[in-house]
């Protein structure tokens, strides 16, 4: 499992410091070759813990005071019902028993029946579905904790058996060079179809009906999932986005369905309660940019909406908080 933290240090210095194992520590400082610390006393591993303790210290975080700067990543489980998509008892408990993180974020959650890429993947495109994810809600906010959705479409990552046989939708016509998950086994991807101007539009509605749903089950914010090849994600990278219509071509253009969802993120739960996560050199989904740098620098420092991004998650190394 992977923390995510506030300050300076990666998120592998955090989980070897926050499991505080014998093995985590020894394999930290076998890199380091100190032979000598192979088989670590109980006390030097408990001096790795009070090294990072400010961990457990109080943050401000946006619009939220977190209790400590432990973040749960999110972790894709497949637990909900796969005809219905609604989150179940095992969601309660999956993320109950977590509420001591000072944060939470969910497991991707889809905004649409056609933009599921797993199958029992829970959604939140749906009244049924917002009252399961308020079950889940509940349960962590009686437990003291904090959790965000992590909403999603998944884009030319879904597969037609996932689907009832529709096409998935993508920026361009250009399928993934790999093989999806299905309830039959794993199937090569197909070719997804190019979105229109009304394709566009109609993603831009669900993401906010999406939030909508969110905020009626009591999250308390939202990451934008924009990496790992899925919607958002293959939009703002070159190698996915052939188009050369205002939502392709330029880093401007191909960042344009990204930040307009923001918008609609921002005008639902407000400024301080909004995250994205990005993955700029990440291969996964087979994917690829050719100038990750300039891409993401222009997305972020170059537009207004990404200016009230409450953080920015790189690749799950980091979480960023923006200057404003």
């Amino acid at each position: 499992t992977s923390f995510f933290f506030f300050k300076q240090k990666t998120a592998y210095e955090i989980s070897a410091c926050l499991v505080g194992s014998e093995m985590c520590i020894r394999d930290r400082r076998r890199v380091h070759g100190d032979k000598q610390l192979l088989k670590p006393k109980k006390e030097k591993v408990m001096s790795g813990l009070q090294k990072y303790n400010h961990l457990f210290s109080k943050l401000k975080l946006g619009d939220f005071e977190l209790k400590n700067r432990i973040v749960m990543s999110p972790l894709t489980r497949c637990r909900a019902d796969k005809r219905t998509c609604v989150p179940n008892e095992l969601h309660v408990e999956y993320y109950s028993q977590r509420a001591s993180a000072g944060l939470i974020i969910t497991e991707c959650s889809q905004v649409t029946p056609i933009s599921q890429a797993f199958p029992g993947a829970a959604g939140i495109h749906s009244e049924e579905q917002a009252q399961g994810w308020k079950a889940v809600t509940d349960a962590v906010h009686n437990n003291g904790g904090k959790i965000f959705l992590q909403i999603w479409h998944g884009g030319r990552a879904c597969h037609p058996y996932n689907l009832n046989g529709i096409v998935p939708l993508g920026p361009s016509p250009l399928a993934i060079r790999a093989k999806a998950h299905t309830a039959e086994g794993s199937k090569w991807h197909e070719t997804p179809r190019e979105m229109t101007e009304e394709d566009i539009q109609n993603v831009i509605r669900e993401f906010r009906v999406g939030a909508e749903n969110a905020l009626k089950a009591g999250f308390d914010g939202l990451e934008l999932h924009a990496a790992n090849g899925y919607l958002i994600d293959s939009f703002i990278r070159d190698w996915t986005n052939r188009r050369q219509d205002k939502w392709g071509g330029s880093v401007e253009n191909r960042g344009r369905l990204c930040l307009e969802v923001i918008d609609q993120l921002i005008a639902v739960f407000g400024p301080g309660r909004i995250g994205i996560r990005f993955s700029p050199v990440g291969r996964t989904n087979d994917m690829y940019d050719n100038d990750p740098i300039s891409t993401y620098t222009c997305l972020l420092y170059t537009s207004d909406a990404a200016d009230d991004l409450l953080c920015v998650d790189l690749g799950g190394r980091r979480i960023i908080k923006k200057k404003n």
